[in-house]
């Protein structure tokens, strides 16, 4: 390491050893990772909590071992950079996304990882908001560049009330497109807070010559129904883990995922620059993380769910 806060040997950290039901996830002791040359150390201060990450617990996607710690993005402060990183210093505020990272997860106090995967929080953005970010923000950014939305159009996104529906919605204003969102009754004011000029949740013709795209964020049987609104040859998008995989006749279906790379960051934040995204979150304390995962997996979860780690 070439520069360094004082940092401990060891760090309470949310640890699974063995697949199972939410209750598998302890809180231990564990050693904090160590910094390659071209990573950064973050004290962490705030977690993202996914879907994907109950269902790794539960076994039915990634691995789990023994000490495994879950947990793909977050927020806090740079406490060591590897000797070939040259810009990021000690003290900066972060965010990072680094999907199935392998020298651990973002559930802990520290997480070590990729200099290329981290970006300096945006001004004005809450630290809970950048941390239950990263995933979800560059996972619809992603979306919206292989659908091509640009100023003017008109873009439905299906399951704007979730995570990354909701920084569809922002995104999708942000570039200029008229934003309609699906989304049940409790939920549609939050939708139309992100920037949708309609919030609903049955198919009515809000757009009078149809839709321009579509960005699908979860299925359900009423999907069929929008789709039918889209435009002749109007594409859809998903990311991928949308099952079944979306589909309709005669338009393309375009899988995608959330891109983990500096250049990426570097376009989200210049999509944000000094504004606030109103991401609404739900916190639990690290201590709380079984109730974190029992909420994300009884399902319409209305933004993001984060955890606490440090106040």
């Amino acid at each position: 390491m070439s520069a360094e806060a004082a940092v401990p040997k060891v760090m309470k950290a949310v640890v699974v050893s063995a697949p199972g039901p939410a209750h598998v996830l302890q809180l231990k002791e564990a050693p904090v990772p160590g910094v390659a040359s071209d990573h950064v150390l973050i004290a962490l201060q705030y977690a993202g909590v996914g879907i994907w990450d109950a269902e790794q617990r539960a076994g039915s996607s990634g691995k789990i071992g023994r000490g495994t710690i879950l947990g793909s993005d977050g927020s806090g402060t740079i406490a060591a950079v590897g000797s070939h990183v040259k810009d990021f210093s000690v003290g900066d505020l972060v965010y990072a996304y680094s999907y199935m990272n392998e020298s651990g997860g973002f559930y802990a106090e520290y997480v070590s990882v990729p200099a290329n995967r981290v970006g300096r929080v945006p001004t004005h953005l809450k630290m809970e908001v950048a941390g239950g970010m990263p995933c979800i923000a560059l996972t619809a950014q992603a979306g919206l560049e292989v659908l091509k939305v640009k100023k003017d159009q008109h873009l439905l996104v299906f399951g704007a009330s979730g995570g990354v529906g909701s920084l569809a919605v922002w995104l999708g204003k942000e570039k200029g497109a008229t934003v309609t969102g699906t989304a049940r009754p409790d939920a549609q004011d939050y939708v139309r807070s992100l920037g949708a000029t309609h919030a609903v949740d049955s198919s009515k013709r809000i757009a009078a010559e149809g839709f321009d795209a579509c960005l699908v964020t979860a299925n359900s049987d009423k999907l069929p129904e929008f789709l039918a609104h889209l435009k002749d040859k109007a594409p859809l998008g998903y990311p991928n883990g949308v099952e079944p995989k979306p589909s309709l006749k005669g338009h393309p279906a375009l899988a995608f995922d959330g891109e983990m790379s500096r250049a990426a960051i570097d376009r989200l934040n210049g999509a944000i620059g000094s504004k606030t995204i109103p991401l609404r979150t739900q916190v639990f304390p690290l201590t709380g993380v079984v109730e974190a995962h029992q909420r994300i997996e009884q399902g319409h979860v209305i933004g993001k769910i984060v955890l606490q780690i440090h106040p």
